[in-house]
């Protein structure tokens, strides 16, 4: 891709403010909703749901066209660094998809590359596009471009002077002592690990309650009967959930159980009538330290960061004038000699 294009990219984050555009905010991690056709469990270290939107926002620019197809077959056909699309007889390799998906935040890096490749790869191919475009327009010419680039070089300059004294001064142990603060004020949440079948109608439910009466096998009817189709072939199994993740009358119903029971009745909600099996029941474990160590490590470069410009301020002669030229400190002083008047 482009350099000019990414330099330009990163300007622009930079410009938006953020940590001088190094270091993203970490992002809560929103509860996925629990049912789509039928219970799901949700997972505290989900990456964010959005996206396409996180993908799509980090090239705006780059999405004004869209995507053309090409015919011509690739002519490298290095299969460790194919070529993945064409561009009016210039070729994207994977590398360069792959270079792109490294400037995304963190959270975003956590997802598997082949679960938001082809997403990425229509960005690249739009950023060619544009860069194509650009070019026959001359743009480096125009008079706005040397005031950007002008612009863009001092963010970067700062970005890099800021990436630089951070990493001298960053300790892994402050990440796992931050790492240690979130664990101990983690809530106690209860889960239950259960299984369910799904149908349409009581009667149909009331008919598994019989035959599980008379022995027959949970797993083995949820992969016949359940309409649930996303755990039906694993036995219905819905994994650990919290009371809160699931529909009142579902939950209800699971956490009241004893292990190794099943509802004798049939359980309706607005997705039908569920056969719950309970099994074990636990307090939500806290997340894996490599799990979340991104997301820390990235809050924490973030303080060290405001640490820093905080001690390079006390260490400035600095002075600030207000709106209409008056210096700050002065209009303090005389408000204060006011108020003891």
């Amino acid at each position: 891709m482009n350099k000019t294009f990414l330099g330009l990219a990163i300007a622009i984050l930079v410009a938006a403010g953020a940590g001088y555009g190094v270091y993203s905010n970490m992002t809560s991690v929103d509860s996925a909703d629990m049912f789509s056709a039928a219970p799901e469990t949700t997972s505290s270290t989900e990456a964010p749901a959005s996206t396409e939107e996180a993908v799509a926002s980090s090239e705006t620019a780059a999405a004004t066209e869209p995507a053309s197809a090409s015919a011509t077959e690739p002519a490298d056909t290095n299969k460790d660094n194919p070529v993945v699309a064409i561009v009016d007889g210039n070729n994207i390799n994977r590398s360069d998809v792959l270079d792109f998906m490294a400037t995304l935040p963190p959270q975003m890096q956590k997802i598997p590359p082949q679960s938001i490749f082809p997403m990425v790869l229509q960005q690249v191919v739009n950023a060619k596009i544009v860069d194509e475009k650009a070019a026959k327009a001359n743009i480096e010419s125009d008079p706005e471009y040397a005031k950007q680039m002008a612009l863009a070089k001092t963010q970067i300059i700062r970005a890099i002077y800021a990436e630089q004294q951070i990493e001298a001064n960053y300790k892994e142990a402050d990440t796992k002592k931050a790492y240690d603060e979130m664990v101990a004020g983690l809530p106690k949440v209860d889960e239950v690990k259960a299984s369910h079948i799904l149908v349409d109608d009581e009667a149909k439910a009331k008919e598994i309650i019989t035959k599980l009466d008379q022995g027959a096998d949970f797993s083995a009817l949820a992969k016949e009967y359940s309409k649930d189709k996303s755990n039906a072939e694993n036995g219905g199994d819905l994994g650990y959930f919290a009371q809160a993740d699931m529909v009142k009358e579902f939950a209800d119903s699971a956490f009241a159980l004893k292990k190794g029971a099943y509802t004798t009745s049939p359980v309706k909600t607005q997705f039908g009538y569920h056969v719950i099996l309970s099994g074990d029941k636990r307090a939500r474990p806290a997340p894996a330290y490599d799990d979340v160590k991104q997301e820390l490590q990235a809050k924490v470069k973030r303080d060290l960061l405001n640490k820093m410009m905080e001690e390079w301020r006390n260490s400035a002669k600095v002075q600030e004038f207000d709106y209409n030229g008056e210096p700050i400190a002065a209009v303090k002083n005389s408000d204060d000699k006011k108020a003891t008047e």
